[in-house]
């Protein structure tokens, strides 16, 4: 899982590189701390704009899909 989509409100956590990072996402405005989630998560609400969602949800998939053996990132297709 490399982003969830809230059942209460509309929005997305995604994950990042580090607890620092999404610290910071929340201190320049962009995101919110993404409830449940470990503190490297961040929320991105409604009107995000779409450029940074799309940074992030690529940047969350990127970290997650490294983070998986090598077996099953040769499973999956080929991510540019």
């Amino acid at each position: 899982m490399f982003a969830c989509v809230g059942a209460m409100r509309e929005g997305v956590s995604v994950k990042t590189d580090s607890p620092e990072t999404a610290r910071l996402l929340i201190d320049i405005g962009v995101g919110e701390k993404a409830p449940y989630f470990h503190a490297s998560w961040v929320y991105l609400p409604e009107g995000t704009a779409d450029d940074e969602l799309t940074h992030r949800l690529v940047t969350s998939y990127r970290i997650i899909r490294s983070g998986l053996t090598k077996r099953a990132q040769t499973a999956l297709p080929p991510f540019n």
